[in-house]
């Protein structure tokens, strides 16, 4: 059994793992949106009210809570997923993943290589916009598409171990399916997909 720095290492990954499979079954179809807001449906600090999409220049997700939490507090409690499907029919490909030090957040991307380890794929940018947010900035020109795929499809999920959550509490967005953008270049005006889950709630 792994301790001390190195189980705490490991453990982003375990949880990344398990949000990976459990959302093999969850996936509908996807919708075109920039910001997609949730309901106050988990315990925990990192319970997400709003997810925001930036793609002007750039891609850049922001995770907006409904609690304030300061970068200490979440070091080996509490992480942040973004997800991303590149080929299509399948489990994400890929997963930005932000997480504390102790002394500041870090973030990292990896491919996700199913029944072998995760390969690292590069450091992310992170940076902070109020006390209730954490943004992302995904290079999508470091993720491989399947053949033809003009868009991806992408959810986030938190996590975060402590008070009011001793086994680890888990919160999507979408609560169910994924939300789908355009590769960049690939069409200057997304629409919006209807999808099975649209109108429907449940716990993230």
């Amino acid at each position: 059994m792994m301790r001390g720095p190195a189980a705490r290492s490991a453990a982003p990954f375990l949880v990344a793992a398990a949000i990976v499979a459990l959302t093999v079954m969850a996936l509908a179809g996807p919708r075109f949106h920039d910001d997609v807001p949730d309901a106050d449906d988990t315990r925990g600090m990192l319970d997400v009210r709003k997810v925001q999409l930036d793609h002007e220049g750039g891609t850049e997700f922001t995770v907006i809570t409904f609690a304030t939490w300061k970068v200490p507090t979440l070091w080996d409690r509490g992480n942040a997923f973004v997800l991303l499907d590149t080929e299509g029919g399948a489990p994400a490909e890929y997963f930005a993943l932000v997480r504390s030090t102790g002394r500041t957040l870090e973030g990292s991307l990896w491919r996700v290589r199913h029944g072998r380890a995760d390969r690292y794929v590069r450091r992310l940018t992170i940076r902070r916009k109020s006390g209730k947010s954490v943004s992302i900035a995904v290079p999508i020109k470091s993720l491989k598409f399947g053949r033809s795929r003009e868009s991806y499809r992408w959810w986030v999920s938190s996590t975060f171990t402590g008070a009011g959550c001793r086994r680890t509490c888990v919160d999507r967005v979408p609560d169910e399916g994924s939300m789908e953008q355009w590769r960049p270049g690939m069409s200057p005006t997304p629409t919006t997909s209807p999808s099975p889950s649209d109108g429907s709630s449940s716990s993230g």
